[in-house]
This record gives C-alpha cells, sequence and structure tokens, in this order.
C-alpha cells in the first residue's frame, strides 16, 4: 500500500497529538527537572516557564512549595516573562469610593471642555481655509516683472527715419544701459554677501489654540527623544521652540532639567520659578530648584524647597538623600561662620 493510501484511511479528526496529552509530554521535560536543586540553578526561561505552566495546570499532582520556588526563579532569569503577571479584574463603579468618583468626573470634565473647544477652533479653521481658498493663492508674490517692449523696428523702405538714425549715439545708449545692469548685479552680489542666512524656526502667532498646543507639544517630544540619548544641547532647542508655542509645566520643566545637566544652573531656577507660577506645588519643580540651588551655593533656599516636597513626599528617597547633603552643607557653613564678641564697659 502507498503512502497516499495510509494517509486516506487516517479519520478525519486525527491532528497528530494524542487527545487527552499531558504537558509533561508535550513539552518533553524529565521528570528529574521537578526538583529544587535544578529549579533554583535553572538559567532557561524557556523551559521555568514551561516547569510553572505544568505545575500549576495539577495534572502531575499538586506542588505549591515547588511552583512558588519555579516562580521565584523565573522572576530572577526572566522578569517579563507574561506567565508573572496577574490578571487583575476591571474596576467598576460600585468598587470606587466618592471621592475617586468625583475626580473622575472632573478630570471627565475638563477633558471634554477643552476637546469641544478645540473642535470648534478647528472647524472655524477648516471652513475659512475653504471660503478664502482663491485669495490666499492670489496672495503669493509674483517676482517676474514684465519685460519693457522692444521699440519698433525701423522698416527698411523708411528713408525719412534713417536719415534721422545716429549710430554714435545708438550705440552710447546701448554702453550706458549696459553699465547700468552691471552696477545693479554688483549692488544685488553685495547686498546678499551682507545678509546673514543662519538657518532658524521661527513661530508666528497661531490662528488658534488647539494649533499652538500641537506644535509645542510636538516639539516637546522631539526634545525627550534626544534628551533620551544624551542630546542635551538639541534637546534645549526643541523645547525653547515647544516653549515659544506654548509654555507648559511641562516643557519648562523638562528645560529646567535639561539646564541642569548643561550646568547651566541660573536658568534652571528661572525655569523652576515660572514653572511655580502655572502650579505653586509642583512637586518637580521644587525638586530640580533644590538641586540648582544647591550646585549655586545657596544652601538655605535649597533646603526650603527640598523640605517642601518631604512634607509633601515624605517616601521619595532621592529627595530625603538630596535634603541630607544640602543639610549637612548648611551645618558646615554655620560651623565656619563665627561670632564676634564685643565687650561693653
Amino acid at each position: 500500500m502507498s503512502s497516499v493510501d495510509d494517509l486516506s484511511k487516517l479519520p478525519d479528526n486525527f491532528s497528530g497529538i494524542e487527545k487527552g496529552e499531558s504537558l509533561l509530554s508535550k513539552f518533553n521535560i524529565p521528570i528529574t527537572h521537578f526538583e529544587f536543586d535544578h529549579v533554583e540553578k535553572c538559567t532557561d526561561g524557556r523551559e521555568l516557564e514551561r516547569i510553572v505552566q505544568v505545575l500549576r495546570s495539577g495534572e502531575e499532582g499538586w506542588y505549591p512549595d515547588l511552583l512558588k520556588c519555579a516562580e521565584e526563579r523565573l522572576r530572577i532569569v526572566k522578569p517579563r516573562s507574561k506567565y508573572l503577571r496577574e490578571a487583575c479584574p476591571v474596576l467598576e463603579k460600585r468598587d470606587l469610593t466618592k471621592d475617586d468618583l468625583d475626580e473622575i468626573a472632573k478630570d471627565l470634565g475638563k477633558f471634554l471642555i477643552v476637546a469641544d473647544k478645540t473642535n470648534r477652533e478647528l472647524e472655524q479653521r477648516k471652513l475659512k481655509s475653504v471660503d478664502h481658498d482663491i485669495e490666499v493663492r492670489k496672495c503669493i508674490k509674483e517676482f517676474s516683472e514684465k519685460q519693457p517692449l522692444n521699440e519698433k523696428r525701423i522698416a527698411s523702405t523708411d528713408y525719412k527715419s534713417w536719415d534721422k538714425y545716429d549710430p554714435d549715439t545708438e550705440i552710447l545708449k546701448m554702453d550706458l544701459e549696459e553699465e547700468r545692469k552691471k552696477q545693479e548685479v554688483l549692488a544685488n552680489e553685495e547686498t546678499h554677501k551682507n545678509r546673514k542666512t543662519k538657518k532658524c524656526v521661527r513661530f508666528n502667532k497661531f490662528a488658534t489654540e488647539a494649533e499652538a498646543i500641537f506644535f509645542s507639544e510636538r516639539e516637546r517630544e522631539k526634545g525627550n527623544e534626544c534628551f533620551k540619548v544624551g542630546g542635551y544641547e538639541e534637546a534645549l532647542e526643541f523645547y525653547t521652540r515647544s516653549i515659544g508655542s506654548k509654555a507648559t509645566v511641562e516643557n519648562l520643566n523638562n528645560r529646567a532639567v535639561t539646564y541642569l545637566k548643561l550646568k547651566r544652573y541660573r536658568e534652571a531656577v528661572d525655569d523652576c520659578d515660572k514653572v511655580l507660577t502655572f502650579e505653586k506645588g509642583n512637586i518637580k519643580a521644587h525638586t530640580r530648584k533644590a538641586e540648582a540651588l544647591d550646585k549655586l551655593g545657596k544652601y538655605k533656599e535649597a533646603l526650603d524647597n527640598a523640605e517642601f516636597v518631604i512634607y509633601k513626599e515624605p517616601n521619595n528617597k532621592y529627595v530625603q538623600e538630596l535634603t541630607d547633603r544640602i543639610r549637612n552643607k548648611c551645618f558646615k557653613e554655620l560651623k565656619k561662620t563665627r561670632m564676634k564678641i564685643i565687650e561693653i564697659d
């Protein structure tokens, strides 16, 4: 019997895998690998995932201690494994407190107001661009100049005109015209030479608030990309353009930390102060201002900003360490200051 005939004899629902095949057989894992000694030393993330799957299935029995050991080892070897994810139920309205519901409703209301305003501005802008499409096209400056029409040539049979024609005068006119054109060319070249052609991007006033927000956010994202790879000078340029479009807490904070990286501490303090005019209790602004003032040697002001952050976020380890460093510097400054005692008769 040929192989084709053999295949035709197989049932239609044949899958190649025996029905009810266990995970242990499917993964082909030796039973000796299901021991604490092997699991604790295993460095193969894929094998650990399969061991966890088998133990969770309960097909070979229930071993909670071994399962816990395998999960902990997998968390070390492959911390991003999908088998370590914990499924959390979606929160429903009845699971939230009244304060949480009020905060969500408030945020949603703000979002709807901003979205509605943005949509209306964009619609108005769109209508304007359609209504004035032809006028906008006509705004383009025409650089082509109309060439003066040549004077009518003298007919070969017009003897009276030829009698009045003076060749020397015409040659002189042509020489003067040629000299005038040369002077114009030299003047234009001198003007272009003196003109600075530095390339820069300038933001004009935007027609709508939505456009300003869009350009500001786009430039800020470009700055974030440069900042991530250590291009602080380029990031500074993008953040400055973003602020030029529309100053926000985010782009001012980003430029402040960029100034810190570039050791331009005075400018960092200025940006932090601008943020605090928008949002008085901004944690990032107070933290970065404390860092900048510390570098400038203004320890008392730096300590005030750092202690404000500690008051708002008592568990902020980074600011705790920063506060301790600044406080130690303040104590050293006090020790250096000697009190002068004057005796009074």
